[in-house]
């Protein structure tokens, strides 16, 4: 019987050439024309691309997760509350958070054959064109604007709604992008309308044209759930001519230095020291965790941390592993009036199957902050040395997203059709954080801070949009005709359309969790170049949510679809 490592050999020897002479210490394994490190959401839109283009390339997909493409959990909706937490999430923990009483929070990351694609709740809600242009403003490049983005999101739709704004939405992408209300004649919740209205009655209008670049309003949610089936990118994009290693942990990237002392990245090293060349480039796309750790094990980053490790420094670059945001939240629930009437998961008629086509639930609503109070948090934030943007003051841009769900979503209560839930959530976060290794080893996970919940702005933004959420259920005439009240958690008091400040800020604290959008932490501008290029390294790119450099609103994958199809385009064309 074969050991484990004569089995990866094995594996590889079929998969690339052995051209190169293996030596004791770093076997080599041959070599490919392009190594993409992580089979990720980017990593899997890459490497079709390529392979796409010229059959001719070697293009080899390493994933550390393994193919779950027969796992019955990754199929629809039903399974995706199973996934978060197993063997196919990194399950990461972060340090403890001061401004959340010391809790420790998860940080979910796809450890599968085509990441969080495989592990999110199909969402496709793009950001708002304000976000993205501040992105191309801050690097200098039009390219990442919304209008440079643009055609690179559209390749990825097919929308069903592409002919009544084809200007904005694709119509013959890979992934199939319907609203809630379009997905099935028979999907009709009862609370939509009620809902719809409680917004209105707030002062908001519905939004048509949420996905085309203005993100403000009442917006039918986007979702790219196909007949109620998940398109994880490792399906929805063709890796037929992609040479794809699954059950692979990269260690590092091996740099060497031509006389003139000009670096390069020609071979990738497993974890058990063998090495695979690149003859034109690697491509990092292992997420906002793995990413800026493979960078440091390879010696690019803080020269302080890496010596301290033991790991020579080939590039210090104090930036790879700062930036890090995360899109913060608060779930509520709340408990109806007429549990009876079958409003919500459990109760009468929910045995309609195109209920569970996807999330139950109709309509994302975008909000910005009163301009007297965003202006009084960035002051308080300048004084104490935080993040001070005068782009947030601009009276378009959205802060704060909400959703009504008609399920409690896992909250600890009866599933009997007496409660449904919200998601208040920060769109444009200011807190930043950072992340680090402890270790030279790629078994030992980072040190996580994501420093939740530090500025005023966020606190702001976030106790604003949950004041609005109370007031839309308890004290509009069409939100209070269904909502009783806020079911609290254990050990916490209900809110109310009159409480505090401080009585929402002690909540957020309590029970703040992430929505597990984490990115930033290998930014572009700061690690990579606005070609994605790792600065100072040649033949070595990042294409993941890591080189975000600014916050992008809207839920990640759309905006990642349309990253990762410009990055293929720009690998081909430095061909």
């Amino acid at each position: 019987m074969l050991s484990k490592s004569e089995k990866l050999e094995s594996t590889l020897k079929r998969l690339v050439p052995s051209t190169l002479t293996s030596s004791k210490v770093h076997p080599s394994l041959g070599e490919v024309d392009y190594v993409i490190v992580g089979g990720g959401l980017t990593g899997c839109v890459i490497a079709s691309r390529l392979s796409q283009h010229d059959s001719n390339l070697q293009v080899l997909l390493i994933e550390a997760g393994i193919d779950a493409s027969e796992n019955p959990l990754t199929k629809d909706i039903g399974g995706a509350s199973a996934l978060a937490g197993s063997d196919l999430d990194y399950n990461y923990k972060t340090s403890l958070q001061a401004n959340t009483n010391d809790r420790v929070h998860t940080a979910t990351a796809g450890k599968v054959l085509g990441g969080g694609s495989i592990l999110n709740y199909g969402l496709w809600l793009r950001g708002d064109a304000r976000d993205y242009d501040q992105w191309a403003k801050l690097v200098g490049e039009e390219r990442w604007s919304y209008k440079g983005l643009l055609p690179y999101f559209k390749k990825s739709e097919n929308h069903v709604k592409a002919k009544q704004a084809p200007e904005h939405r694709g119509s013959d992408g890979p992934i199939r992008v319907t609203s809630v209300f379009e997905s099935d004649p028979k999907r009709r919740y009862g609370l939509r309308e009620p809902v719809k209205a409680a917004w209105e009655e707030m002062g908001l209008q519905e939004n048509p044209r949420g996905d085309c670049g203005s993100i403000q309003g009442i917006c039918e949610s986007l979702e790219n759930w196909d007949e109620g089936k998940r398109q994880p990118s490792n399906l929805a994009y063709c890796l037929k001519n992609v040479r794809v290693l699954t059950s692979a942990v990269v260690h590092k990237v091996t740099i060497t230095s031509d006389p003139d002392g000009n670096l390069r990245a020609p071979n990738v090293v497993l974890a058990d020291g063998r090495q695979i060349q690149a003859r034109k480039e690697i491509i990092l796309s292992a997420g906002t965790i793995k990413t800026p750790q493979i960078l440091m094990l390879s010696g690019i980053g803080p020269a302080g941390l890496l010596s301290g490790q033991g790991i020579p420094v080939v590039k210090d670059n104090a930036e790879v592993g700062n930036n890090y945001f995360d899109h913060f939240a608060l779930f509520q629930t709340w408990k109806l009036r007429n549990p009876e009437k079958g409003f919500s998961t459990g109760g009468p008629g929910w045995d309609e199957p195109a209920f569970s086509k996807g999330l139950p639930f109709d309509w994302t609503v975008n909000e910005g902050i009163p301009s007297s109070l965003l202006r009084s948090a960035m002051r308080m934030d300048a004084a104490n040395g935080k993040m001070n943007d005068e782009s947030l003051m601009d009276p378009a841009k959205a802060f704060v997203e909400t959703m009504v769900f008609y399920s409690p979503v896992g909250a600890p209560v009866p599933v009997d059709g007496s409660y449904i839930a919200t998601s208040t959530m920060l769109l444009i976060p200011t807190s930043r954080g950072s992340l680090q290794i402890v270790s030279p080893s790629p078994d030992d996970p980072p040190t996580i801070d994501p420093n939740f919940y530090d500025t005023k702005v966020d606190r702001t933004a976030l106790i604003h949009g949950v004041r609005r959420i109370l007031r839309a259920l308890l004290q509009t005439t069409s939100g209070n005709e269904y909502i009783e009240l806020e079911e609290a958690p254990e050990g916490m008091p209900s809110l109310s359309a009159d409480s505090s400040d401080a009585e929402i800020d002690a909540r957020f604290r309590m029970a703040g969790v992430s929505h597990a959008h984490a990115a930033g932490s290998a930014a572009m501008g700061k690690v990579v170049d606005s070609d994605l290029r790792v600065l100072g390294i040649a033949g070595l790119r990042v294409a993941d949510a890591s080189v975000l450099p600014v916050a992008i609103g809207g839920h990640p994958q759309a905006t990642l679809y349309g990253l990762a199809e410009q990055a293929a385009e720009m690998i081909l064309q430095d061909k």
